[in-house]
């Protein structure tokens, strides 16, 4: 049980420098509080010339925030101190975005304040919630996603498992492999698969079929037995776990799903990048959080995660060669390097992965035809490794030169020093070797249009360079990271900011198309691959209602499942380029989601949502039905 507790108002202003947050610190224990200062985390965060109000002394760092009372205030038990910071940098639009976190300190003691949601200002709230069809079943089969033809014609409830009686060893321990990913997310579920024969399953036959695609395969039912025929070992592995998602379905929901006995699967994949990205800085995900959530990809037949390891808040990837970097860099709060931020403020808040913790990870995923690709987001996002190693930082450059969009100060690696290079170059030797990826994920994303131009070494390499101002430095960096790249037999990935200044040489090249689905087409006509992954449609930490009592991020907008089911990625592109668009992916940014409950909300059914929009061609989706099995969605 908390002592003090914090509750927060929200006063809206068309002028932000006049909008206020309004706060009461209320002591519910029994010890009067005296000589104290208050920390606390939020989104909605004070300007820097913010004023105050029956405060004092107030420090801001990105999210971070800490300040005083008046002199001599004494809290006794049941009292309350209330004061206001006016001038915000950006509106309040929902209730997690007020404190997350807090604490006070007295004389070095940490203390936890409870903090509730942010109130709302009058007539803010629409009352809008997440709301997902209870939708309709036009077919009583249970496949996510959906095929791309399907021709059935009959039916039975009394088939309740499939059955091996034949089969290469190879067939028969990918069936068993299927078993354990349908265990593993449903325990409570018979296995699908079976070795010898009853009066209760389908028989099943394996057959390679070499003109298929590696992806593709195709289900034959007749008599109650199946014949699946498949192109590679991913078309042979999709073909059992679409088997495995139809037995379950007659399991969980006998009233609505049943086992055919008679037609047709036919399928392969609309792209080849299915992917989910994982935020594991913000909020870090425990390793075995990371292989569910490998098994729900793998479920939803995608095949690609891309995981970004390290931002501001945290560095979350052993590297040998830089053991600091996670001792330091993966730690936040009070008598760390780098204050509380995003929740947890009172506590030091870590986690990383070690190097054996990746190899376990990354051989779960290949064997469930999931590529991991890392993320080292750079230039820009890296608080963590300068404030772990300042050396890194022209010491001429003035301290709060720049700050990045969350309100970070100085937080980009200097393109005009060489130690940036040299820790690039071990980290990506490490990096590479850890992750058989063709990829490697390096940001570029969000650095801030004054970064570095207050720096003496970058003034000297613009002149030396004829570059002009950060955005064509930004484009010497990524030049030089991709020939660090390819030393080690990696490609570069991005978002789309890579392509700012001047961009790279597009060969080989893959950018993630995120500030808006403009993006897409623009990138494309410059000759990049893309993935497409819009901020409006593919972010999951974004709101799905616009009421203030839903949870989640709100710049891009309201993000419906529904409306981001009907997003067609490849809308308005030149048909010549269509090869173009890699595929989609959904993006799990981590800010909101302190705990699964929330991850869960955020998560799910959307990340199905961009599964079938990566495999099911269009003219095959169907809204309601996705909808009406939605709810046998696994979850974390």
């Amino acid at each position: 049980m908390t002592d003090v507790v914090l509750d927060c108002f929200y006063r809206p202003s068309e002028n932000l420098a006049e909008a206020r947050l309004e706060f009461a610190l209320t002591n519910t224990g029994k010890k009067t509080l005296r000589s104290f200062t208050l920390a606390y985390s939020a989104m909605t965060r004070a300007a820097g010339n913010a004023s105050l109000e029956n405060a004092q002394n107030l420090t801001r760092i990105a999210n971070f925030h800490e300040l005083s009372p008046p002199p001599g205030l004494k809290l006794e038990p049941g009292e309350s101190w209330t004061f206001a910071v006016q001038g915000l940098v950006n509106p309040a639009r929902h209730r997690l975005d007020g404190p997350k976190s807090a604490y006070i300190t007295i004389y070095d003691q940490i203390v936890e304040v409870l903090c509730n949601d942010l109130d709302a200002p009058d007539d803010a709230d629409t009352g809008e919630r997440r709301s997902v069809s209870p939708g309709v079943v036009d077919l009583p089969i249970h496949i996510v996603p959906w095929p791309q033809t399907i021709n059935v014609s009959a039916w039975t409830d009394r088939i309740s498992a499939i059955h091996l009686s034949e089969g290469t060893p190879d067939e028969k321990a990918a069936a068993g492999k299927i078993n354990d990913l349908s265990k593993r997310l449903f325990p409570e579920a018979p296995y699908p698969f079976r070795f010898s024969a009853s009066s209760t399953t389908c028989g099943l036959a394996l057959r390679h079929d070499e003109t298929l695609a590696d992806e593709a395969y195709g289900i034959e039912f007749a008599n109650e037995h199946a014949l699946l025929r498949y192109g590679g070992q991913q078309g042979r592995d999709y073909g059992l776990t679409v088997l495995a998602q139809i037995a379950y379905g007659a399991y969980v929901a006998p009233d609505t799903y049943r086992f055919p006995v008679r037609g047709s699967i036919a399928d392969s994949p609309r792209f080849g990048w299915r992917g989910t990205h994982l935020d594991v800085s913000r909020h870090f995900r425990q390793k075995h959080e990371v292989l569910r959530l490998l098994d729900i990809l793998a479920w939803g037949r995608m095949n690609v995660l891309q995981w970004h390891l390290t931002d501001d808040e945290g560095w979350r990837l052993e590297i040998k060669a830089y053991p600091e970097l996670t001792s330091s860099g993966a730690k936040r709060g009070p008598g760390c390097q780098q204050v509380g931020q995003l929740g947890f403020s009172s506590q030091t808040y870590e986690g990383f992965y070690s190097q054996d913790d990746i190899s376990d990870i990354v051989s779960h995923a290949l064997d469930l035809n999931i590529d991991i690709v890392p993320e080292i987001d750079v230039p820009g996002h890296s608080t963590a490794v300068l404030k772990t190693y300042p050396k890194f930082a022209d010491q001429a450059e003035p301290d709060n030169s720049y700050h990045s969009i969350q309100g970070y100060p100085n937080n980009a690696l200097n393109p005009a020093m060489d130690e940036t290079y040299d820790f690039l170059e071990k980290v990506f030797a490490e990096v590479a070797s850890l992750f058989p990826s063709e990829y490697i994920h390096i940001g570029g994303d969000e650095v801030d249009v004054h970064s570095w131009l207050e720096s003496p070494k970058a003034q000297r390499l613009m002149s030396e360079k004829n570059l002009s101002g950060t955005l064509e430095l930004q484009a010497h960096f990524m030049g030089r990271v991709r020939e660090i790249l390819a030393k080690h037999g990696k490609k570069l990935a991005g978002w789309d900011e890579v392509s700012h200044g001047g961009g790279i040489d597009p060969d080989g090249v893959l950018l993630m198309a995120w500030q808006k689905r403009e993006v897409t087409k623009e990138l494309i006509d410059q000759g990049y691959d893309v993935v497409s992954t819009p901020g409006q449609h593919y972010y999951l930490d974004m709101v799905q209602a616009s009421g203030w009592k839903e949870p989640g991020a709100s710049w891009a907008g309201v993000s419906t499942p529904e409306a981001s089911y009907a997003y067609e990625p490849s809308e308005g592109l030149d048909e010549a380029k269509l090869d173009q668009l890699k595929g989609v992916q959904a993006c799990i940014w981590s800010e909101h989601l302190t705990d699964k409950a929330l991850f869960n909300h955020m998560v799910f059914p959307r990340v199905y949502v961009v599964a079938e929009a990566g495999w099911t061609s269009p003219a095959q989706k169907n809204w309601q039905r996705f909808a009406a099995s939605s709810m046998y969605f696994p979850s974390l």
